[in-house]
């Protein structure tokens, strides 16, 4: 004969059975839910990343445009210095042509100099 369970122990048993669904779900919702928090965290992380490479490269490009820069106003500050240089060049070589053509003595030629060069 079988026996038949009753009423009292089929719910019992029911209730057991999906206590235990709910925990082993909630435990594989629990892991779900560590996996996409890691997985954000992780994409958070590479953005960071990428953002900084970013700037890193923006401030490359910065540095270098500074660099011409200072490069082109040294080159612009030695023009004038060179354009003075060779303006005193012809002055002395003129005075030179009228020393020897006997229009300057020795003298004034040399203290015209000093003054060109500014000793």
């Amino acid at each position: 004969m079988r026996r038949r369970r009753s009423l009292v122990g089929t719910m019992a048993t029911t209730a057991v059975v999906v206590g235990t669904a709910k925990v082993v779900g909630g435990a594989m919702d629990g892991k779900a839910n560590q996996q996409a928090a890691a997985q954000q965290q992780a994409a958070a992380q590479q953005q960071q990343v990428a953002d900084l490479e970013a700037q890193q490269v923006e401030l490359a490009a910065q540095q270098e445009a500074l660099a011409a820069q200072q490069a082109a106003a040294q080159q612009a500050a030695a023009a004038p210095a060179q354009d003075s240089l060779d303006a005193q060049l012809v002055q002395i070589q003129k005075l030179s042509v009228m020393k020897d053509q006997g229009l300057l003595t020795e003298e004034e030629f040399t203290a015209k100099k000093k003054q060109i060069l500014g000793l």
